[in-house]
């Protein structure tokens, strides 16, 4: 009977699927980005048009551009701070472990 648990061969594979299709659509959609890209830059009327888009979108919204903004800074702060304290945790634990041995010895 077979088990519901997936195999380490089934993971793999479906990871491996996974990035292959990944970088197939990542692939496609830069190739069709660059001739977008192309044809709006050959058209200073439309680029100008974005820009002015670009500009009111920017200007509505930034009050939640800038909340967002902080928002993330704050918890960028509070990650690396909790990264200092598990490292710390591991180097303090690092040599209590290695005196350990030394005694066994």
């Amino acid at each position: 009977m077979k088990s519901k648990d997936p195999s380490k061969d089934d993971v793999a594979f479906t990871r491996v699927t996974t990035g292959v299709a990944t970088a197939v659509a990542a692939s496609t959609i830069m190739h069709a980005g660059k001739g977008v890209i192309a044809s709006l830059a050959r058209h200073p009327l439309v680029l100008f048009g974005l820009g002015v888009a670009a500009g009111y979108f920017t200007h509505k919204y930034r009050k939640e551009i800038i909340w967002i903004t902080c928002k993330t800074a704050e918890q960028s702060k509070h990650f690396i701070l909790r990264q200092k304290e598990n490292l710390q945790d591991l180097l303090d634990e690092s040599p209590e472990e290695s005196d350990d041995k030394d005694i066994s010895k």
